[in-house]
């Protein structure tokens, strides 16, 4: 299973419509995907799910938080629990809003990484040893997971546990300028992340759980959410949206290629999504991919224009495919 994350500095660039529906379009290709909602505001749970059977998730504690619930309290290991399905192939892990509480937990837990202690090994590693866990359950080829926009140690830990991660950016002054923080924080993860590896398998060298390698590859951006005239963006966006590629290079590719992480070949752009406008919460509240929704639900041009966003979100399923067999062969 490849493990896959969303990840960007910035928030509001629409990166929980595309993971659902990138990860929907996977699974109606027969792929089976694991969906992780690792970020507390829960997007991707509310996507995926009706608000009633959230709520006797968060009640029953199934969770993301209740899996690693244990290690926060120190009263054991993961607490390993069957994803929830949501389609033929599709799983997730919902989110909680308590995942705040293992954020503060995780920054104690790198500093006793970093010497080199099982402890600090353990909260490190239990959210990569969870997705595998849930992953196998399920036979999933693929993980997605949806991370908060922050530099954090929970998303440190998750990007670490990743084969790659992808991110998505709007064409617009704050989504720009995230991408150096994106690159510096990933590149400095995986070199103190190889240290304090080293560290743990020489002082520990019977460990009975698995390390990721902790060398996750940058897999390219995508970009969305702009307006759109005569097929063509509108001026202002066009502006930010030629300013993407090298700041996407120069704050990400540059910055990660000094680790010797292997980076994909060919154009950084994974793809590009128009502004989908009234779709998006239409989608929203049926729980359904865009392309999912029916005719009772999108009408006349709506619907028509619904259906036609399965083969975009196809195409940028398989090429992030493309681009995670690659690296993997590099």
């Amino acid at each position: 299973m490849k493990i896959i994350s969303f990840f960007n500095h910035k928030g509001g660039v629409g990166k929980t419509t595309l993971i659902f529906n990138i990860g929907l379009a996977f699974a109606t290709i027969g792929r089976k995907v694991l969906f992780v909602d690792a970020d507390a505001q829960g997007n991707l749970t509310s996507a995926a799910l009706p608000a009633e059977q959230i709520e006797e998730l968060f009640n029953a504690e199934h969770t993301i938080y209740g899996v690693l619930k244990p290690v926060v309290e120190g009263s054991g290991d993961i607490d390993v629990m069957p994803p929830v399905s949501i389609r033929k192939g599709a799983y997730i892990i919902p989110g909680d809003i308590r995942l705040s509480d293992f954020e503060e937990f995780s920054s104690i837990g790198w500093t006793e990484t970093l010497a080199g202690t099982m402890r600090g090994a353990r909260s490190s590693t239990a959210i990569y040893r969870m997705i595998k866990a849930a992953g196998e359950s399920v036979d999933a080829d693929y993980a997605f997971v949806d991370l908060g926009p922050n530099v954090g140690a929970l998303n440190r830990n998750a990007i670490l546990a990743s084969s790659g991660f992808v991110v998505p950016v709007a064409p617009d002054l704050f989504s720009v300028t995230a991408l150096p923080s994106v690159g510096t924080s990933s590149a400095r993860w995986i070199e103190d992340w190889a240290i304090a590896r080293e560290s743990v398998l020489r002082r520990n060298p019977n460990i009975e759980f698995e390390m990721p390698v902790g060398r996750p590859s940058p897999l390219g951006y995508l970009t969305q959410q702009f307006a759109v005239y005569r097929e063509q963006p509108t001026a202002a966006f066009r502006a930010w949206n030629d300013r993407i590629p090298r700041a996407y290079k120069e704050g990400i590719v540059d910055a990660i290629t000094r680790t010797g992480v292997a980076i994909p070949t060919g154009d950084p752009l994974i793809g590009s999504v128009p502004n989908l406008s009234s779709l998006v919460p239409m989608a929203q509240r049926t729980n359904s991919a865009i392309f999912e929704l029916s005719g009772a639900e999108a009408r006349g041009a709506q619907y028509t224009r619904a259906r036609q966003t399965f083969s975009l979100f196809k195409e940028l399923a398989e090429e992030i495919e493309a681009r995670v067999q690659e690296v993997g062969e590099i």
